[in-house]
């Protein structure tokens, strides 16, 4: 599976899980304009959306959107995360 691919999967099983685009796009605090553009593959979202994305899933539809604290920062292609 291509990324954009594993990101427009991602992104509707989160938008599925949070009550639908709109919801998505009020959760992640983005136009939904923009969220529809990652669900059709048009474009790729930022690591941060995708783990955002990640969260609705883990959280189930009563997400909150109060961002939660990473405990990795994700770096660049190859390299390793920064547990810091």
């Amino acid at each position: 599976m291509d990324v954009r691919n594993r990101y427009t999967e991602t992104l509707a099983c989160a938008a599925a899980t949070i009550g639908g685009p709109q919801r998505l796009a009020d959760f992640l605090n983005v136009p939904r304009a923009r969220v529809i553009r990652w669900l059709a593959g048009e474009e790729a979202p930022p690591n941060e959306v995708f783990m955002d994305a990640l969260d609705v899933i883990a959280d189930g539809p009563y997400a909150s959107p109060e961002r939660r604290v990473r405990v990795a920062v994700i770096g660049k292609s190859g390299s390793e995360p920064d547990f810091g």
